[in-house]
């Protein structure tokens, strides 16, 4: 008897408002562009995602001001980094591993530090770039009420991300690594659960520009 393999189409619908899900090649969250919500496909289930919009004037101007800006998505991780000279389990502490001479909020030095992994697709030198740079501005962006229009495609599933987590925080201590002949052998990073955030990008003559924390992808 010839093997017997049973088929099972899933159609992107989205469950909440029936709306068709946004799909292309390599995205493995789909936006629903009717009611904003994003899904995933986990086994058989198309399992709600939550996306936090960081506020910008994409969304967040006055009708009259907003301006048309590319939303980039990211993976956000709470981390601890471990290395000879102990754990950095804090902004403070994680800073001044880094040799940063930036002064953290208050608020949020005693917090875990975040470290930001590009969820979109990219060649790897700008996407190193890009996580690098935001784990070390550590920015506390506001979250904005509004919807997007669009979000570039996520073709990082969390798990993906946290893959490349600890090579974005090691490429933000390269000072330590050049001063520590043992670094290396003792780093590790630790994340716990990963959010998705998008952030409000400007396009200027082919390029994606972050005017508020001077970053170019």
């Amino acid at each position: 008897m010839a093997d017997r393999h049973d088929l099972r189409v899933i159609p992107l619908r989205c469950p909440d408002c029936g709306g068709g899900l946004s799909a292309a090649g390599e995205d493995v969250i789909f936006p629903c562009r009717r009611c904003g919500t994003f899904r995933e496909l986990e086994g058989e289930t198309l399992a709600l995602r939550q996306v936090l919009h960081a506020a910008g004037p994409d969304l967040d101007a006055p009708p009259g001001a907003r301006r048309t800006m590319a939303r980039l998505p990211f993976w956000v991780f709470p981390f601890r980094a471990a290395s000879s000279g102990g754990e950095a389990a804090t902004l403070r502490d994680y800073l001044s591993l880094t040799g940063t001479i930036k002064t953290p909020d208050p608020a949020r030095a005693e917090k875990p530090p975040l470290v930001f992994v590009p969820a979109f697709a990219a060649k790897p030198a700008p996407l190193l770039r890009a996580g690098r740079l935001l784990t070390l501005r550590a920015p506390a962006f506001g979250r904005s009420a509004g919807s997007p229009a669009a979000v570039a495609p996520i073709v990082f599933r969390e798990a993906d991300a946290l893959s490349l987590a600890e090579p974005v925080v090691l490429a933000t201590v390269a000072g330590e690594r050049r001063v520590n002949q043992r670094f290396l052998e003792t780093f590790s990073v630790r994340c716990g659960t990963g959010r998705l955030l998008t952030i409000p990008f400007d396009l200027r003559e082919g390029r994606l520009f972050q005017p508020d924390l001077d970053l170019e992808i």
